[in-house]
This record gives C-alpha cells, sequence and structure tokens, in this order.
C-alpha cells in the first residue's frame, strides 16, 4: 500500500542515458504479416476479447480470458478518486481511505483479510497491494483461480474495498501510526526537491499542494467522521471500475460481479468527478533548488502542453512520429556522452502526460557534473538546434524504425504469451484515462502499417511543436555543498543563446559494416548428457566450457542465457582493486570488436539481441537474452565480450568522469553512509566491500583494466553456462560449438577465486550513525553464523524462517505498535566461500522509538527460537511457497538461474525437480532449530541511522 503517481513518479525521475554497448536491443523476428488496413480516421476500438458491462449502479467491468500464469486472475478496483478530490482538512486521507480498506470490512474482521490471503498462497504486498494518486486509488489482488471458493472470495474482498469498510475508530486510531511511518519513510532529499519543484511546474493548479501522502498533522489528528466521509462521498459505484484478467470463465466472473457489487448504492446526489486544470504561462518558470543531500546534479527542461488523447488511428500516427523523433534525439545524447570530456554525464528526451487529464509534457534532461548545468544545459539545447536546422537524417530514422518494427514483431509474436497483470495494467489506464486498448493483434497491424509511411520531412519539422518558449519550466537541482549553482539569469541567458545557433549539420558513418564478417573457427561438441528429470540436456564443448540447456515454450520469443565462473574481484589482491571495481562498467561501455559503444548499437538496429558481463566479488558472470532469430547475434556479442573488448580511450576517460561525480557526492547522502557503516562493521572493514576513492579511480589505466578482463575471461574452461527459452538442442548445438565452444582455453583449474573473506563480528555490538535532516531513523539487525557448510534444505528452512519472521514483525511492528511501514527479514550467505551465512533485519521509524522498536523485534526472535512458528505460521508459507513455485517454473529467468546456481553451491541441478518435496518437508520442530541455528543472540550487530539533530520530530 502506498501513496503515488506514476507519472509523477516518471516525470521527476532521473532520466539517465547511459547505454552498454553489450545491453543492445531490437530485430526482426518472422512474424504473420497483418492483413487489415486502417484509414486514419478509424477509431481505436476496444479489444473485442475484452468483455465489458455496465452495473445499474454505475459500475463498470472489465474481464478477459488469458492464461498465463495458468490458474491465476488478476483482480483491480480503480477508483476515480485521489488525493485532489480532499478538501483542506483533509489532506492524505484519501491515501488513508485505502489503508482502512484492509483493516476491516463487512465480510473480513480485522487482520482476517491479510490472515486469509496468506492461507491461499497470496504474499501480502506482493499478491496484494494498493496505491493512491493524485487522481486515482487502486487495488490489486492476485488470486488463485483454481478453486471456485478462493476467486469467490476475491471478488468480495474487492467489494468491500469499494463500499462496506467498516473504519471503527479503534482500527483508524491503530493505523495513524501506520501512514504516518509511511510519510516519515518518504521524507528526504527527493521530497524536499519535489515540494519545491512541484509550485513552479504546477504553477497554479491544485496538484501542487495534495501530495497523496497528505499532512502529518492531518494524519494524526483527522476527526474519524472526516475519514469516514471521504470514503462515502468518493468511494461510489459510477466512479469505480472492476478489472479480471486471468484463466477464468467470463460468464462465471461477471455472476462473480454481479454478486457482490450488485448491492452497492448509488447515492442520489453523487458529486462530479474532479477535474483540474494545469494553466497555461507565457513566461519561462525556473526553479533552482540545492539540498546537501543531493548526490547529482542534473537540468531537467520542461515544455507543457494540452493533454493528446489516442482515439483514432491518426492520433497513433502522431503519437508514433512522436517516439521515433525522441528515439533518435536519445541516440545522439547518447552518443556524445561517450565522448572524450562530454558535456553532460547522461541526457534523455521525452513525452508523457503530466499529472492530471489536461496536459502533457515533452522533457529533455541532461545529468552533469559539479558545476556542469549551463554546460550541459546548452549542449542539449544546441542538439536541438542542429535537429531544428538540418533534420535527422536517413540513416537514423532506418534505425528508429527498425526498432520499433523489431519491438512490435516481438510483442506480436509474444501475444499469446503476455503476462495478466500487464492486461490489467492496461485495462486500469483505459478506464481512467482513456488509453486505447485494442488488442496487441491490432496494435501490430497498425504500426506496422503506420511506420513504412512517416517520413523524414514530418519527424524533421516537428521540433518547433514539442519544443517552444511558453510553458516552459528549467528545473535545476544541485548539491548545496559542490560548485555555486546558476543564477536564473544566467539559465535563461543559455536558453537565448542556444536559440540562435546555427551548429554543423550532425555526421553519422557505420553503414555497410558488420558485427562479425565471419565465424570463428568452430569447437565442437565433445559429450552430450540429457538430465530428463529437469527436461535439460548438458554438453561439453571441446574447449571445457559445459553448456545446460532447457527448451521451454513459456515464451514464444526469448532465449535467456547465463554464465559463470569462479574467481571475481577477489582474484586480484587488494592493491589492484580500484581496478577489479570498474572493470565490469568499463567493459560494458566499451564496446567490442573495435567498434564503440556507440558503433555497436547502430549495427544491431533491429536485432533483439544482448551480451553482458560482471564481477562479483568471487564469481565472474555472463548474462544475454536473445529472440531465437537473434540467438547468433547475442552469441557473436558473448565471443567479443570474451576475446575482444574495444579499446576506447575517450569512452574510458567519459566513463570516469561519472564514477567520479558518483564517488565525489556519494557521502551526502544519508542512506549511502549508512550502508557504508554497515559494510565496515559487519563485514570487519573487508576491501571488497568499498569504494574507492577518487584519487584511486583516476590512477587506474584502461589497459590495466582490459589486462584483468582477459585474465579472468581468458580461459573459457574455467565457465559453465545454461540456456533456456524456445529452442531446439540440435538446433542451437552448431552455433553453440561456433562461439563458444571457439573461446580460447588453457585447461580447467581447481582454485580460482580469492580466499579473503569478511570479519563477522563475534559478540554483540551497536552503532548509531548521524546523518540526514529529516525525523527518521533506519536499524539494521544482524545475526552471523559461520563454518556452515552450504546445505540445500538448510539454506531453504532459513528463507523460510526470514519469510515467516516478515509476517511476525508485520504484525507485531505494524499493525500491534503502529511504530513501522514495514520491516523485513532476509537470509543471505557467501557462496562460493563456505561457511558464511547472515540473517538481516530492517526497518525504519521515529527516532524516538528506536529502543522500544528494537526490543520488541529481538523479542520477537527471542520467542521464535524458544518456541518455533505456529502450525498456522508453517501451513501460510509452504501455501505461498506452493503458488510461487507454480508460477516460478514457468520462467525461462528460473531456470537459468536455478540451473547456475546449484552448480555453484555444489547441488545436483536435478533437485530442482524436488522443490514441492522440499516445501512439504517444512515443520515446526526443523523451523525451530533454524531459528536458533541462524538468529544467535549472542553474535549480533545493531546499526541505527539517526537524524543529525536526533531531537527533531515530526
Amino acid at each position: 500500500m502506498d501513496s503515488r503517481s506514476s507519472r509523477c513518479a516518471t516525470l521527476f525521475a532521473a532520466w539517465f542515458v547511459i547505454v552498454s554497448a553489450s545491453t543492445v536491443a531490437v530485430a526482426q523476428t518472422p512474424v504473420a504479416k497483418a492483413t487489415a488496413r486502417f484509414a486514419l480516421a478509424d477509431s481505436l476500438a476496444l479489444d473485442s476479447r475484452v468483455h465489458t458491462g455496465t452495473l445499474p449502479n454505475g459500475l463498470r467491468w472489465f474481464i478477459r480470458v488469458n492464461h498465463r500464469p495458468e490458474a491465476r486472475v488478476a483482480l483491480r478496483l480503480a477508483v476515480a478518486a485521489g488525493s485532489t478530490a480532499e478538501v483542506d482538512d483533509q489532506r492524505g486521507l484519501a491515501h488513508f481511505t485505502e489503508h482502512m480498506n484492509f483493516n476491516g470490512s463487512e465480510h473480513f474482521a480485522p487482520e482476517q483479510l491479510v490472515s486469509y490471503l496468506e492461507s491461499i498462497g497470496m504474499r501480502f504486498g506482493a499478491d496484494a497491494n494498493a496505491y493512491t494518486s493524485f487522481d486515482e486509488t487502486v487495488y490489486m489482488l492476485e488470486v488463485p483461480a483454481d478453486r471456485d471458493t478462493v476467486l469467490d472470495r476475491g471478488v468480495m474482498a474487492l467489494s468491500d474495498f469499494a463500499g462496506r469498510a467498516t473504519m471503527t475508530d479503534a482500527e483508524i486510531d491503530k493505523e495513524r501510526g501506520v501512514v504516518l511511518e509511511e510519510w516519515r519513510l518518504g521524507q528526504g532529499v527527493r521530497d524536499r526537491i519535489s515540494r519545491r519543484q512541484y509550485p513552479i511546474v504546477f504553477h497554479g493548479s491544485r496538484y501542487a499542494d495534495r501530495l497523496p501522502i497528505g499532512l502529518p498533522e492531518v494524519i494524526k489528528g483527522a476527526i474519524y467522521e472526516r475519514l469516514r466521509a471521504f470514503y462515502r462521498d468518493w468511494y461510489t459505484p459510477d466512479r469505480m471500475a472492476v478489472i479480471a484478467v486471468g484463466d477464468i470463465d467470463p460468464a462465471k466472473m461477471e455472476t462473480l460481479i454481479r454478486k457482490h457489487f450488485g448491492s452497492l448504492k448509488r447515492p442520489t446526489n453523487t458529486r462530479p468527478a474532479p477535474v483540474f486544470d494545469i494553466p497555461a504561462h507565457d513566461s519561462t518558470l525556473i526553479s533552482i533548488a540545492t539540498d546537501s543531500e543531493l548526490t547529482r546534479t542534473s537540468v531537467p527542461l520542461m515544455f507543457k502542453g494540452p493533454h493528446l488523447r489516442s482515439l483514432t488511428v491518426g492520433d497513433e500516427r502522431r503519437d508514433l512520429v512522436r517516439d521515433l523523433y525522441a528515439s533518435m534525439l536519445n541516440a545522439r545524447f547518447g552518443e556524445i556522452a561517450h565522448r572524450a570530456d562530454p558535456p553532460f554525464l547522461s541526457a534523455g528526451a521525452g513525452y508523457l502526460p503530466l499529472l492530471g487529464r489536461t496536459a502533457d509534457v515533452w522533457r529533455l534532461n541532461a545529468g552533469v557534473e559539479d558545476g556542469g548545468v549551463e554546460r550541459g544545459l546548452a549542449a542539449v539545447l544546441e542538439e536541438v538546434a542542429r535537429v531544428a536546422h538540418h533534420g535527422f537524417l536517413p540513416s537514423e530514422l532506418a534505425r528508429a524504425k527498425d526498432r520499433r518494427r523489431a519491438g512490435a514483431e516481438r510483442m506480436y509474436a509474444e501475444r499469446d504469451k503476455s503476462e495478466s497483470r500487464d492486461f490489467a495494467r492496461e485495462l486500469v489506464s483505459h478506464f481512467l484515462v482513456a488509453e486505447p486498448v485494442t488488442g496487441i493483434e491490432t496494435e501490430y497491424a497498425i504500426e506496422t502499417q503506420l511506420l513504412d509511411g512517416i517520413t523524414l520531412a514530418e519527424i524533421n519539422a516537428l521540433t518547433p511543436t514539442l519544443m517552444h518558449a511558453g510553458n516552459r519550466v528549467v528545473l535545476v537541482e544541485a548539491p548545496s555543498r559542490g560548485a555555486p549553482p546558476p543564477t536564473d539569469a544566467g539559465i535563461r541567458a543559455v536558453i537565448e543563446r542556444e536559440a540562435r545557433a546555427t551548429p554543423d549539420a550532425w555526421v553519422d558513418s557505420i553503414a555497410g559494416k558488420s558485427l562479425m564478417a565471419t565465424r570463428p573457427a568452430a569447437g565442437r561438441v565433445t559429450a552430450r548428457k540429457d538430465v530428463p528429470e529437469i527436461g535439460a540436456t548438458v554438453l561439453t564443448l571441446s574447449n571445457g566450457v559445459e553448456v545446460w540447456l532447457k527448451p521451454t515454450h513459456f515464451k514464444t520469443d526469448e532465449i535467456l542465457f547465463s554464465g559463470y565462473a569462479l574467481g571475481g574481484r577477489s582474484a586480484a589482491d587488494s592493491a589492484s582493486y580500484p581496478t577489479t571495481w570498474i572493470a565490469g562498467p568499463t567493459i560494458g561501455d566499451a564496446g567490442v570488436g573495435g567498434y564503440t559503444a556507440t558503433e555497436v548499437r547502430k549495427l544491431l538496429a533491429g536485432k533483439i539481441a544482448g551480451a553482458s558481463i560482471s564481477y562479483g566479488d568471487y564469481v565472474q558472470y555472463v548474462n544475454g537474452s536473445a529472440r531465437p532469430v537473434d540467438l547468433e547475434t547475442a552469441l557473436q556479442l558473448t565471443y567479443l565480450t570474451f576475446t575482444g573488448p574495444t579499446r576506447d580511450p575517450a569512452g574510458f576517460e567519459a566513463l570516469k568522469k561519472r564514477v567520479t561525480e558518483f564517488l565525489n557526492t556519494r557521502a551526502n547522502s544519508p542512506e549511502a553512509v549508512f550502508s557504508d557503516t554497515v559494510d565496515a562493521v559487519n563485514d570487519g572493514n573487508l576491501y571488497l566491500n568499498r569504494n574507492p576513492t577518487v584519487a584511486q579511480v583516476q590512477a587506474v589505466g584502461l589497459d590495466s583494466v582490459l589486462a584483468f578482463h582477459k585474465q579472468r575471461f581468458g580461459n573459457a574452461a574455467d565457465f559453465t553456462f545454461t540456456f533456456a527459452g524456445n529452442f531446439e538442442v540440435d538446433s542451437i548445438a552448431p552455433l553453440l560449438a561456433s562461439y563458444l565452444g571457439s573461446l580460447p582455453s588453457q585447461g580447467k583449474r581447481t582454485s580460482t577465486y580469492g580466499h579473503t573473506v569478511p570479519r563477522y563480528p563475534t559478540g554483540t555490538r551497536s552503532v548509531s550513525v548521524h546523518k540526514g535532516l529529516e525525523p527518521k531513523a533506519t536499524n539494521q539487525v544482524t545475526f552471523f553464523t559461520t563454518g556452515l557448510p552450504i546445505d540445500e534444505l538448510d539454506m531453504h528452512r532459513a528463507r523460510a524462517a526470514a519469510s515467516i519472521l516478515n509476517e511476525h514483525l508485520r504484525k507485531r511492528l505494524r499493525e500491534l505498535m503502529g511504530g513501522t511501514y514495514g520491516a523485513s527479514a532476509r537470509f543471505d550467505n557467501l557462496a562460493p566461500q563456505p561457511g558464511y551465512a547472515t540473517m538481516t533485519v530492517s526497518f525504519g521509524c521515529d527516532p524516538a522509538r528506536v529502543d522500544t522498536m528494537l526490543a520488541a523485534t529481538l523479542a520477537e526472535i527471542a520467542d521464535l527460537r524458544e518456541n518455533g512458528p505456529s502450525a498456522e505460521d508453517v501451513q501460510k508459507d509452504q501455501e505461498i511457497e506452493r503458488r510461487e513455485l507454480e508460477v516460478a517454473l514457468e520462467q525461462n529467468g528460473m531456470w537459468t538461474g536455478s540451473i547456475l546456481t546449484s552448480l555453484q553451491f555444489g547441488i545436483d541441478p536435478r533437485r530442482i525437480a524436488h522443490r514441492r518435496e522440499r516445501i512439504d518437508l517444512l515443520n515446526r520442530d526443523n523451523l525451530r532449530e533454524t531459528f536458533r541455528k541462524y538468529f544467535p543472540l549472542d553474535r549480533r550487530t545493531v546499526i541505527t541511522l539517526r537524524p543529525e539533530n536526533s531531537a527533531t520530530a515530526p
């Protein structure tokens, strides 16, 4: 449950466009040709597979059959009312109302709903949640559909949200603390900056002072009747829609909706849904916001305009033209960011709805180094001027169209494999903001028809319609501890100067080149073994590479692969750590085969294929994905990443500039300082968990990074790969032999990672970190276990114990004490290093309640150590795990990850087939022993982040 606006979050998020050369998207897959033809005036009709109707009380419903995942239904209740409907003494009560719907209703007593949902395998937060925004409130349930009674009660719960919440005085008072803690959790630099920017962005609009989280004084002191009044006034059937997507019979679902929602009464005199304009302004509005906790400098430039609805094919064409423009402009920004001494660290452009239903915004954004606002802003505007004067090039448009076609073709190929929650999201937006939902086949047909007819001339004419002097807003954000920020006059001077700029034309040269002209000399398959227990085949290649293959039909157009070898950053000594620390980002940003990152992106336009590497402490990894038709390209990227990362000095210096900015400002963040302290205390200041200094990074040479990469990736015999997706073993074996079998090899090494390990504390220790301006505390309690071997059952029981503890802490710390928005417990181990494991409990709270909350947490753990969980605890966790396993077993990523993790831990991958049996083995006795083993009360740390002025109170 949270207060948010997805559009607001998108609007104010940092738009970083630093793209790895080895994670390149897009390409052509053979698909059925669209036969329908559309006229621009044609309306975008609702997908005929969506069953829809309206009850006599005004409530609308949308039902769609979908079988991914099987035996599941995504249920949604969308309410067209949010924080803008509040009057002054209700600010925050729209969100408070959302909370209260989970705290007692006609059919579910307080705590009964969450308990029931968990008993049928739903996890609170993941499968049962809600959010409140400015104009809407949405409730979300993911319900099993294999029993009619479960589906019936799920729809019943949704109908209780719609109008049957009890909202007793006692439950309201209990929930005040939880909502206040959610308010507290949101306090910080981002909130402070947003509150300064909103009056500028939403100039003269109600949105400027109706943040969904509300005001703490209202949350704490609202009269009960004012909360009930909001629920009564705005939760009316004529403002609501029920969305049901999943493995269902539409007729049965309609019957359930009529049964549970039909009795809801529509008031005689309902208020019209509030609609608030965002007034236009002729002048440029500027906000220059600095803060001591900001860790980056950025300058978003926004151009507001009327909201453009998409109701016809012509509207879709308009949006497509605009998207192509943004794609080409962003490609240029990415290229500039990789040049030597770039004017910005990252930049991006895009079009999105502004908050509300009356305005949209075209936005440019530059992330810059400290003191670089004016230079970065000038560079972004110069690129806009270049487009305005010279236009884009035919080669740029061809690549942009190829990317769109590839995305459309993949969407079409996966039309029968799409997830129910994705369709549900679309239908929620269709109800709330009239988002078109025509169906994937129609979307594909429209887009493929329109793409060919879009000309370079019309795209090049778009600049003045997107960017203009009226309704312009500039938002500068910068750390207050760095260089002085620019002035209002300085920003205006840059804008005026660049409006007169006449830059040279853009140069684009990559035509006629290919990633690899010829295949490398192929290796061969020397051994093959079937593993029928998990439907896999294992190939051994002539250079020692081992490949596990798991053919699936979960996705039509997806193949995922991963690989690992022991080593990682620990293979180098502490003196070389800065080199190993930056090695992964450097290789990912370098390009391959002699091409720069920019050139690789251009070469791969029209292909959906990628491969990237990374370094852990003790392991190095390869991860990749592709459509089946583009698998060879992904394997070429893998081969070249192993053997031929490009030596690009200019790109390396640009990367170091980004890294330097990150390191220079990291200490501004209370969360970063807290995290560094946790690592230092819990790991004995292990160098593998420290960030290098700026001086150390600046001293790293490109050749030393390339040498380390060659050392770790120069012997393919160390690597094991796993592939999962839509392929046949015999069809891809020759490709694997060509690209993985030809990798250089010196034979398998017996031990290739360093044995530097953390020095876990051996007693108890408490540490306080004083950092931050807001009245909030963050607590982390860590328990340490050493000397235990890696054991499959033991690790599973440890994770189950953490899950059960999560639920106990939710009930005690959140629901009973009202002291936190949420607490989490997790199990970690240091594999492949044996014998090192931790249990970590984290939660935020009022600084004045830290000691009380910590005491309650430790008391809950002590009780579970002494008595173990209840039979009900075990049953709920087992049911949740079984339901999650059903879904996970149909995900390609689960199979690639589980096979490699098993091998890395020394566990037979055939054990994956027995995970349900492992769940069945959980019981009170073995979980009690797990709590005693992994929560040693005499070996723990308690680390708390408190505000710099600990006496501060909300």
